[in-house]
């Protein structure tokens, strides 16, 4: 996720030093996660979840957030990690921003963390992955992503496959 925000962020035209920034917060966002049981996180789909399942998991943002104040050298990309699960349409949790309400470095990260689970859940050779989590940011877009950043995201990967 890291690594693909920093990819996303360049072609965005981002300076150095927001890059830097959303490849760290990329690589921590999920930190909140530490508290959660692994027979939670095992699980292959949301809808597999219970609900107090999925309550659970929508508390990682708020321990991530928490964790990350805690350290004077990450309390930079703590809202970022707070942020990471709105959606554009504002259905999103934990305070159900909209739009460009969210944070551009937390509209990056959903879509890199989107595309990297999917990756990391479907079956199939590597090209059915990659289409496969295309597919879920092409959908999604104007819904859970950010248009522009989703239309981007797509031509980046598209031009990584030329």
């Amino acid at each position: 996720v890291s690594e693909l925000c920093g990819e996303i962020g360049s072609a965005m035209k981002l300076s150095q030093s927001q890059i830097n920034v959303l490849k760290r917060a990329g690589y921590l966002h999920d930190i909140g996660k530490i508290v959660l049981d692994e027979s939670i996180l095992s699980k292959d789909t949301y809808t597999a979840l219970t609900e107090e399942e999925r309550e659970k998991i929508k508390q990682h943002s708020i321990v991530g957030y928490r964790i990350l104040n805690l350290f004077d050298e990450t309390l930079d990309i703590a809202e970022y990690t707070y942020s990471h699960h709105e959606r554009w349409d504002g259905s999103g949790y934990p305070r159900g921003l909209k739009g460009e309400q969210i944070p551009l470095i937390s509209r990056i990260i959903s879509i890199a963390g989107a595309y990297d689970r999917v990756m990391n859940r479907v079956e199939g050779t590597l090209e059915e992955k990659r289409e496969a989590a295309l597919k879920v940011i092409r959908e999604d877009a104007r819904k859970q992503f950010d248009p522009n950043i989703a239309r981007l995201f797509i031509q980046m990967m598209d031009g990584k496959n030329a």
